[in-house]
């Protein structure tokens, strides 16, 4: 009897052991599943303007995205004066972890601390877009910004009609002095003339504001991503 109590208690103590040793599995999986999106997206990050934490922090190690420690510490983040910076189209500010975390403007591979530009537009080939074709939209459509692009087109296309019409109405003015009827035409005339002046005063401060907004690289593209720096 004492035998088979002693069995019983060794069977008791062997099942307690298979229970915690599952239990312990089980916990390590939920875990490595938990973790795994974050493996799985070590080798390359999708990662935009520079941003400043409100975080103290007292070292660039503080700041660094948390899901690749064990690697050096990326280029585009810096702790300055105490707070965390986040700069290039690698890297924003996480507003919740107050640090920084991968942007979607570009992919940053931790082994080689390579940060690669998500579909990037030039400074350089959008300002000068701007300055030779800016009515047209054209630098506004080339970085993305298809609203702003289309109201510059619609506008300049608004121009050339009021003007064609305004070309019409001269016509007709002309033509009605000499049956002695042009005074609805002159009236016409003055108007268009007058909107077209209106929409070519609107159209230069456009024009002008956007080469210094270009010249700046304050604009972003439609993605909120930044330009290349290469003016």
């Amino acid at each position: 009897q004492f035998h088979f109590r002693a069995q019983q208690s060794t069977e008791h103590k062997m099942i307690s052991n298979v229970v915690l040793a599952l239990a312990g599995c089980l916990v390590a999986t939920c875990v490595r599943i938990e973790a795994s999106p974050v493996e799985q997206d070590r080798e390359l990050h999708p990662i935009s303007v520079r941003q400043t934490s409100p975080m103290n922090c007292t070292a660039d190690s503080n700041c660094s995205p948390s899901n690749i420690t064990g690697y050096p510490v990326p280029n585009g983040v810096k702790c300055i004066n105490n707070a965390c910076v986040c700069s290039g189209s690698c890297f924003s500010l996480s507003t919740v972890a107050s640090r920084c975390t991968y942007s979607t403007c570009g992919w940053y591979n931790p082994n080689t601390t390579v940060c690669t530009a998500f579909a990037p537009k030039s400074q350089l080939t959008a300002f000068l877009l701007s300055f030779f074709v800016m009515p047209t939209g054209a630098a506004n459509f080339y970085i993305g910004q298809n609203g702003l692009g289309g109201a510059q087109l619609a506008l300049f296309l608004l121009t050339i009609v009021i003007s064609y019409v305004s070309c019409c109405i001269k016509i007709c003015t002309k033509r009605g002095s000499n049956e002695g009827g042009a005074g609805l035409f002159v009236c016409l005339s003055c108007c268009t003339g007058l909107l077209t002046l209106l929409i070519s005063l609107v159209t230069l401060a456009w024009w002008i504001a956007d080469l210094v907004i270009f010249a700046r690289n304050q604009r972003t593209m439609g993605n909120g991503c930044p330009l290349t720096s290469d003016l």
